[in-house]
């Protein structure tokens, strides 16, 4: 492997400009093109590679409690293994396949182990509780994989603090099959960047967004779809008659509850807790406002938004 940037003298700042720039595929990358990142879609990615969509920024409260408590979670590693344990201040490099980049939290000396492995380090809220109960979750396992692969080491360790006070970790051991599949994937999928080819969209809100952005407007009339396309229109109809008989019966369901509970707030059962307490929700009658108050109503009024409609009929 090589080291390819130092991260130590680098700002916040310099980092997101970073960032913008990197053209190789990383660990949560990797894990977006096996289709294993519940956070961004394939496509995104493809979207972002291309130059069609600006990069996530990686920010927020979440973001920065996780790099404050990363030291903190390095040492409770190595004091709950008595392992020795080092920080990895570089982004690294493959050796021969200079697309493949990787971001270490650190490294550590198992003896069970001949070398270095990976030390990977994620916090995470208690609603994520149950995804760490029979090991770390899938995107955390590919992109540690991926680490295995740029470095060439043998293993690895993930460590984690779920809600602040539980401390889980897990050893990863070099899949080399794995490692071969997500190669091949990932070249794969720079192919399809290089020649500008999508994969294919899903239902993601980004990638809704992107749409909406993208074509906010209808202009052309009219245009001859393919077959297939046709196929997903009627899918598409048959799917909402789905929703509708289901979201009835989700109906008839809460009826049925209410009836039951009557006036009670809290019905409890061996398995079950129902809430049904008052919520009372305040709104606000813009018509009448703009009936009894049109001057002020014609200053304040502003465009919200615009979108494009979707209805299809089947002939």
């Amino acid at each position: 492997m090589k080291k390819i940037l130092d991260k130590r003298k680098m700002t916040e700042a310099d980092w997101q400009a970073y960032r913008e720039t990197q053209e190789g595929i990383g660990g949560s990358d990797i894990a977006t093109i096996l289709g294993v990142n519940k956070y961004k879609s394939k496509f995104t990615l493809w979207l972002e590679m291309t130059g069609q969509k600006a990069k996530d920024k990686v920010e927020g409260e979440a973001v920065e409690w996780g790099n404050l408590l990363e030291p903190v979670i390095r040492e409770k590693f190595k004091r709950a293994t008595g392992f020795k344990v080092f920080q990895n201040n570089f982004v690294l490099q493959h050796d021969k396949l200079d697309w493949m980049v990787a971001n270490i939290d650190g490294e550590v000396i198992d003896p069970y182990f001949d070398g270095r492995g990976i030390l990977e380090i994620k916090t995470t809220n208690e609603r994520n509780k149950k995804d760490w109960e029979e090991g770390c979750p899938i995107n955390y396992m590919a992109q540690v994989q991926w680490y295995l692969a740029v470095t060439g080491y043998n293993y690895a360790y993930i460590a984690v603090l779920i809600g602040g006070s539980t401390f889980k970790y897990f050893l990863i051991e070099r899949d080399d099959y794995l490692i071969d599949s997500m190669i091949k994937q990932a070249q794969d999928f720079l192919n399809m960047v290089k020649k500008r080819i999508p994969p294919e969209i899903g239902g993601s809100k980004s990638e809704t967004e992107w749409l909406a952005q993208t074509f906010p407007e209808a202009v052309e009339e009219e245009m001859t779809i393919p077959t297939y396309i046709e196929s997903l229109a009627e899918e598409y109809v048959g799917l909402q008659e789905e929703i509708k008989k289901m979201s009835a019966r989700s109906d008839e369901i809460k009826n049925q509850i209410k009836l039951e509970g009557k006036e009670f707030k809290i019905l409890q059962g061996n398995s079950v807790r129902i809430k049904m307490g008052t919520i009372t929700r305040v709104s606000f009658d813009s018509k009448m406002f703009a009936l009894e108050y049109p001057e002020l109503y014609t200053q304040y009024k502003t465009k919200v938004s615009s979108y494009r409609g979707f209805d299809v009929t089947l002939l």
